[in-house]
């Protein structure tokens, strides 16, 4: 400790020093003195027994002192004057490590809280989602029997609980709120929850009852409809037509992290308790079911476990026996980043490939400026310096130029994340939350240290390799060829790197292009979609008219689940023609729609053959459905499917009341895809709403723009129900852009990163082209004053600098066909070795990198062949 202190108090130790030193001197001077020497006799013996002042001072430096630190402290300053001596250079340094290191903090952000971070619940690592299996599908919600059978057979599940969502209306001052509402199982809230923000969770006896008497609310519901009313514990809230007791209030940061398809959004506003019984073997399956392993289990051991449930349940019911029954078990923090996983992991990699693209384009000016200070490395080694110390000093200056750039990349970083934030695709909603945390901090901290490094080593080793003899003899000007290859090498790094970034965003990109122009099997253009409370047949019937009365409007219809939307949990079962045998019942799925008639003519889905619905396709005559192309082709090949009988799930008796039933076929509608853009995931029926009432989305197709529609709707909607909401209103067009999201998403941010690559590998290109004719500068002159002609010599210095260039496209080509395989999964209908992709990639970085050899070049020709030759 006193080492250092005295090493960050040098000045007031050596005014210490001085005092004593002068002291002793007048001590020995005064001995002499007595001795009887003259005055000037005395001094002079003085000063030979005391020795030189300077050579004790820097003595006693060592000893009280941390040399190293010194020497470290002393070559910051020398870089920071050096620095301050090349303000273009520094701006062009320091901007290339801020955009590139920035890129990187903002990528890391979003994957150390998207997939390193767990989940904020107790016990995350714990939590496991569990997935019923029917014959091919094999992620389906649960039926209260099977978490019933699942919670009495399991041992390494500590508790099992579930969750469905539905809509409900919540009352008020004004116009009553449409909110999203969870029937969840006695303790699934504590399962995720440590302590509400106010007043008690669920218990066992809250869900004993036949209906729900106790409600959860939201802390965002507290605040938006009870002005965060303090005494809110008691009191009753109407809501599914009943009065409910309100027992808590959850805390402010509390959402539902589920994955994508489990149709369980993380913004719910009621929880009411569900009972759990063995009382509905063949019942709907409707539970998203997630499990608290016990401390000693792991996952392995739990499919195992979730495997012999499976087979018990299977030999119980013949049901699940027909089906091929079967449970998954994964960890609900895997499951839950499983559609972004690989999107984040190649962002992360095409980011690090944007530093080392930065790092390779600083290591090429870093060099250049090397060559121009061989007379200072030569003059070090002439006074002594060591190899390891002209390299300390070298790598010094990198250090203190890689932690300016780490602090403009913050603000890069900072702005690069809002940026983020603002474009997300709704799967990456955590993203809303990421702020700069002291994580990410220390990643930068390191990453631009690391960076540092690896762009300094190369210039500080071969810079300060100093044959001292003939850099006196040549005036320490000329580049060696190692330092001529080290920066042709950089060249051809910077470029393969830059190609392998380039082909990926261009695939992407192709990609997105394809996505764009894909049929989702409908018109979206001018049409507009709302929901509203549930009605029965004659209130959606007269809503419909009332509708269709609107000025502009040209069809108005219903449906339960609108392409695209996930704010209703999803309705499919198996369905299966006449004449099938019992063990293939179970075996195929298709998505089941509840409509009116005119939903085809609205959206603009292509009927191919037969009737649409009309008011007398009711339960009281022949229950009738309309199938897409798919289902037909496969449940009828080469045949008319129009009359036959396929046997699937409707609910003629009321709200959600399924049952099977025989359903004629009376027309035929072309796929229309409701959950990708870019897979067919199930084949569809569709049901007359009277069949199967249930919560529906109203869809309207105008002349006029949608947007000036919804006060017109809430008019035709009083007339019928003066309390009923018009909720989540949004166009077609916006729910088929919302697909695209993550498409757009990933080739914005591809192409941002490529573009910063190419920018990158431009400059550096430049660089050494600018430093290559500077060194020439001479010859030049000498080629220029023998007549050589102006287009020679700039061939001739295109063609030197352009060969590693080639040689890096070269390695570019190799580089992105090894990596290929691993945008697979990103791309549609592009092939990821597309050959018109790698030679579109190969001619922009071939134009882009001529340009940037050609300029510095041209510029050469300028110089005046007299001024050349007195260039030395």
């Amino acid at each position: 400790m006193l080492r250092l202190g005295a090493t960050f108090t040098k000045r007031r130790a050596d005014a210490q020093l001085d005092e004593e030193l002068r002291t002793h001197f007048e001590m020995l001077v005064e001995q002499n003195l007595q001795r009887g020497m003259t005055p000037d006799a005395a001094r002079r013996a003085a000063r030979l027994e005391l020795g030189g002042a300077e050579q004790i001072k820097e003595s006693v430096h060592d000893i009280r002192g941390i040399p190293l630190l010194e020497s470290i402290v002393a070559d910051t300053r020398y870089a920071l004057r050096m620095l301050r001596k090349l303000p273009g250079f520094t701006a062009v340094a320091v901007l290339t490590l801020a955009l590139g290191i920035g890129a990187n903090t903002a990528i890391f952000s979003v994957v150390h809280a998207i997939l390193l971070n767990p989940l904020p619940y107790p016990n995350s690592s714990r939590l496991a989602i569990i997935e019923s299996g029917f014959s091919k599908e094999l992620r389906a919600p649960a039926s209260r029997y099977e978490v019933a059978a699942l919670r009495q057979r399991s041992r390494l599940f500590e508790r099992i609980e579930g969750i469905w969502v539905t809509n409900s209306l919540v009352p008020g001052d004004g116009e009553p709120e449409q909110v999203k509402l969870g029937d969840v199982t006695d303790n699934f809230l504590t399962l995720l929850c440590a302590r509400p923000a106010l007043g008690r969770l669920f218990t066992a006896e809250d869900a004993q009852s036949n209906g729900p008497t106790a409600l959860v609310i939201s802390y965002g519901l507290w605040q938006r409809r009870f002005g965060g009313d303090p005494g809110i514990i008691g009191r009753v809230l109407r809501t599914r037509d009943a009065a409910i007791t309100i027992i808590g209030v959850l805390p402010k940061d509390f959402r539902l992290i589920f994955p994508d398809d489990a149709n369980v959004p993380p913004n719910v506003d009621l929880f009411v308790p569900i009972r759990i019984d063995f009382s509905e073997p063949n019942g709907p399956e409707f539970i998203h079911t997630i499990g608290l392993l016990r401390r000693d289990a792991n996952f392995a051991r739990a499919q195992s476990e979730a495997d012999e449930m499976a087979a018990d349940i299977r030999h119980l019911v013949t049901r699940f026996a027909a089906s091929n029954f079967s449970l998954h078990v994964a960890p609900l923090h895997e499951d839950d980043v499983r559609p972004v996983h690989r999107t984040l992991v190649l962002l992360f990699a095409g980011v690090m490939l944007v530093v080392l693209i930065g790092c390779a384009n600083i290591a090429n000016l870093l060099l250049a400026r090397v060559n121009s200070r061989g007379r200072e490395m030569t003059i070090r080694a002439a006074l002594g310096a060591t190899h390891s110390r002209a390299v300390r000093q070298l790598l010094t200056e990198s250090i203190v130029l890689g932690i300016i750039g780490g602090i403009a990349a913050l603000a890069v970083g900072w702005a690069a994340l809002k940026a983020l934030i603002a474009l997300r695709p709704e799967a990456l909603v955590r993203i809303a939350t990421i702020q700069l945390d002291p994580t990410v901090l220390a990643y930068t901290s390191a990453i631009s240290i690391v960076s540092a490094i690896l762009f300094g080593a190369v210039p500080a080793f071969v810079g300060s390799r100093v044959d001292l003899l003939s850099a006196l003899k040549n005036g320490s000007r000329g580049a060696t060829t190692t330092r001529q290859l080290s920066r042709a090498s950089l060249v051809a790094a910077e470029v393969a790197l830059s190609f392998g970034l380039l082909t990926g965003t261009g695939l992407l990109v192709r990609t997105f292009i394809r996505v764009v122009r894909v049929n989702p099997g409908f018109q979206p253009a001018n049409v507009l979609t709302f929901t509203t409370s549930a009605g029965d047949y004659n209130f959606v019937h007269l809503f419909q008219q009332g509708l269709s009365t609107i000025p502009g409007v040209q069809s108005a219809s219903l449906v339960s689940h609108l392409p695209f939307d996930d704010t209703h949990g999803n309705w499919y079962d198996a369905y299966y023609p006449e004449g099938t045998p019992p063990a293939q019942q179970s075996t195929n799925f298709a998505d089941c729609r509840s409509i009116l008639p005119r939903y085809f003519r609205t959206i603009g889905a292509t009927l191919v053959e037969g009737r649409d619905f009309t008011d007398e396709d009711d339960a009281a005559h022949q229950h009738v459905a309309i199938v897409d192309e798919e289902l037909a082709r496969d449940a009828w090949p080469g045949q008319d499917p129009l009359g036959k009988k396929l046997n699937t799930s409707d609910s003629p008796k009321g709200f959600y009341q399924f049952e099977r039933d025989w359903l004629v076929i009376v027309g035929v509608v072309k796929h229309v895809q409701y959950h990708s853009l870019t897979t067919i995931v199930r084949p569809q029926v569709y049901v007359p709403y009277q069949l199967a009432p249930r919560p529906v989305s109203y869809v309207v197709k105008s002349s006029r723009p949608v947007t000036l529609l919804t006060a017109q709707i809430r008019e035709q909607l009083s007339k019928l129900n003066k309390r009923a909401p018009v909720a989540r209103v949004v166009s077609l067009s916006e729910l088929v852009d919302h697909a695209r999201a993550q498409s757009r998403f990933v080739a914005f941010l591809s192409s941002g990163l490529a573009g910063l690559a190419l920018i990158l590998a431009c400059i550096g290109i430049a660089a050494v082209t600018s430093y290559s004719v500077e060194q020439r500068v001479n010859e030049i002159g000498i080629r220029t004053a023998l007549g050589a002609a102006s287009g020679d010599v700039l061939r001739m210095l295109i063609q030197q600098n352009m060969w590693p260039v080639a040689v890096g496209i070269a390695a570019g080509f190799a580089l992105s066909f090894a990596a290929a395989p691993l945008l697979q999964a990103l791309l549609f209908a592009v092939s990821p070795t597309d050959p018109l992709t790698f030679a579109f990639v190969a001619l922009v970085l071939g134009i882009a990198a001529l340009a940037a050899c050609y300029v510095p070049a041209r510029r050469a020709l300028r110089i005046d062949p007299m001024v050349a030759l007195r260039h030395e």
